[in-house]
C-alpha cells in the first residue's frame, strides 16, 4: 500500500464529508467546537460504507476516512480565514 493510494482515497472522502458537515451545520443546532469531531467521525463512517465497494481492507479505508475528516474540518477553516481576509 502506498501513501499516494491513501491520500487518494482521502481526497475523494472529503468531499462527501464536507458536504455532510454542511448539512449537519445547516440543520442542526450543533456548536461549532463539535464540528472537527464530528467531521472525522463522519469521514469514517463514510470510509466503512465504501470499503465494499473497494480493493483495500478496513484497517486502510478507516485511516482514509480519518484523514478525510481532518482534512474536511481544515478546508472548511481555509475558507472561514479566507474570508476573514477578503477585507484586506
Amino acid at each position: 500500500m502506498d501513501l499516494t493510494f491513501l491520500l487518494v482515497i482521502a481526497a475523494s472522502i472529503a468531499i462527501f464529508v464536507a458536504a455532510a458537515i454542511e448539512v449537519v451545520k445547516r440543520t442542526t443546532n450543533l456548536p461549532t467546537r463539535y464540528l472537527p469531531i464530528t467531521s472525522i467521525v463522519v469521514g469514517i463512517f463514510v470510509a466503512i460504507i465504501v470499503t465494499p465497494f473497494s480493493e483495500y481492507d478496513y484497517y486502510t479505508m478507516v485511516v482514509a476516512g480519518a484523514v478525510a475528516g481532518l482534512s474536511a474540518c481544515g478546508l472548511f477553516d481555509l475558507t472561514k480565514i479566507s474570508k476573514d481576509d477578503s477585507k484586506w
